[in-house]
């Protein structure tokens, strides 16, 4: 993690990606609680929220790339926790009697997670950053398109 000292805490790109890797450590630890990822974990909270989501529509959602979300549903699918099915030329994602199970305990994950942090940085702070950081991304997404 970067000092204030450190000539590279003006760099957006630095700073973000060392915050990225401080909040990862916490939401694997949380996830790695009840045997999941914390994309599988999101991914479980959106298709429960969403059955029959179609995979461009969960990567859209999860802000993902689709090749991201396929491989990770691979996995999902070998450990039981979501099916595929096919509409046409559409492949839907359904939670399995498993996935729903499991889908409570990554929701309250994600609450430790979310408790966590602001434990440690303030519920306003938090509330604060993650403004700043969705209005940021949009701008810069609309730039790469």
């Amino acid at each position: 993690m970067p000092t204030p000292r450190s000539p590279f805490t003006s760099c957006l790109f630095f700073t973000s990606a060392a915050l990225a890797r401080t909040l990862d450590r916490s939401a694997r630890e949380h996830f790695g609680a009840v045997e999941l990822s914390p994309t599988q974990g999101f991914i479980l909270i959106g298709v429960r929220s969403a059955p029959g989501i179609s995979v461009s529509d969960l990567a859209v959602l999860l802000v993902l790339d689709q090749s991201t979300v396929t491989k990770t549903l691979d996995k999902m699918v070998s450990k039981g926790l979501v099916q595929r099915e096919v509409f046409g030329r559409t492949v839907r994602v359904f939670l399995t009697g498993r996935g729903e199970r499991l889908e409570a305990d990554a929701k309250a994950a994600w609450k430790k997670v979310q408790l966590a942090y602001q434990a440690l940085v303030g519920e306003g702070e938090v509330k604060h950053l993650c403004t700043i950081i969705n209005q940021a991304q949009v701008k810069l997404s609309e730039v790469e398109a």
